[in-house]
């Protein structure tokens, strides 16, 4: 397992040599919040299309909700942590839980195995028991909260027959 700070990732300044399948990013609290595997190179995942993370220029949009997170915590996220695993890696963290009479593994296999044991925050899908997420609020969450707030008072309060 490689472990990187984000901003090494982003600026590649490792070697991503294919083997590397499952990644998972914690933040500066070393909590894990996200674990996702990919079929192609993990930077394309992150910084191609339809990835977590649009880049335009020197602009960073985030588009998941571990690319909002990150992006709205610059530049502290540079410093957070990505775990780059192999299949190797994998199977030797999930050996108590996976089959041993099993003959072939994957990463879409493992992916849940890790999920469960890593328990990450902003995970959705196999996700039974999400661990937290104790990063304090950036400005730009505090302010998308209000907006959102806002928004649902004034879809669902307003015109409200229960008032």
């Amino acid at each position: 397992m490689l472990e990187i700070t984000f901003r090494e990732f982003y600026e590649l300044e490792y070697e991503e040599d294919g083997l590397h399948e499952l990644y998972v990013v914690k933040n500066g609290l070393d909590e894990t919040l996200y674990v996702g595997i990919t079929s192609q190179k993990i930077w394309d995942r992150w910084f191609g299309w339809n990835g977590h993370i649009f880049l335009s220029g020197a602009i960073l949009e985030g588009r998941s909700s571990v690319g909002n997170k990150i992006v709205d915590h610059l530049p502290d996220s540079w410093k957070w942590k990505v775990q780059l695993w192999t299949l190797d890696d994998c199977v030797a963290f999930c050996k108590d839980e996976i089959s041993p009479t099993r003959k072939y593994y994957d990463t879409k296999y493992l992916e849940p195995f890790m999920i469960e044991k890593l328990r990450p925050a902003l995970n959705v899908t196999y996700s039974l028991n999400p661990g937290a997420d104790n990063t304090p609020k950036s400005e730009k969450e505090k302010a998308r909260e209000v907006e959102l707030d806002r928004i649902f008072k004034e879809i669902f309060e307003k015109n409200s027959k229960w008032k």
